[in-house]
């Protein structure tokens, strides 16, 4: 359960976050809504995947403790720059997070074609996919992720021993380019 309903009520009575906000104007976004040290390493997973050329978007918590009170569900997360990068774009990716022990990707998110480009490409990495279960779904159409242009979009569910994983962040973060390169290039 969420501390915050919304990012107007979590910076009321918290400032510890930082923001990062790139706009290049392209037609990806990708977004780490829980980044720093709410999920461990997404921001950085996210930093790989947007790259030189993508629009990026972390919500870095910097709390010494309880970093879970900055947590907003992604469906009612509502930062005003993370919506306005969301709603320009084609396609939004978000990176978050998942409790799992055993190295493993959740996919979810409204984008079937992107998400199984995306399964496949990790699957070639050795990196064990699953789909995702209902906490990870994505599926609710104000989730970040399905709130580009064409209203689908794709969250991926990194579990900790990946996110702790350099070598890993890599591999996912060339995955998930390759896969959405496709789809930009209009080749599945």
């Amino acid at each position: 359960m969420d501390r915050y309903k919304n990012f107007s009520e979590l910076a009321a009575h918290e400032s510890a976050y930082h923001i990062r906000f790139v706009d290049r104007n392209c037609e990806v976004t990708v977004i780490a809504p829980h980044g720093g040290r709410i999920e461990p390493n997404t921001s950085e997973i996210a930093a790989l995947i947007a790259a030189d050329d993508c629009n990026l978007f972390c919500f870095n918590g910097l709390k010494a403790g309880s970093n879970r009170d900055l947590h907003i569900t992604s469906h009612r997360f509502d930062h005003p720059r993370a919506l306005a990068l969301a709603r320009k774009a084609a396609t939004v990716v978000a990176v978050h997070g998942c409790m799992h022990t055993d190295p493993i990707v959740h996919l979810g998110g409204l984008d079937a074609e992107l998400i199984e480009r995306t399964r496949r490409r990790l699957h070639a990495c050795n990196i064990v996919v699953e789909p995702a279960i209902r906490r990870y779904a994505g599926i609710n159409p104000e989730n970040l992720c399905n709130r580009g242009t064409r209203r689908k979009g794709m969250q991926i569910e990194v579990s900790r021993p990946l996110r702790d994983s350099p070598a890993a962040h890599i591999a996912i973060a060339t995955a998930v380019r390759s896969a959405l390169q496709k789809q930009n290039n209009g080749r599945g």
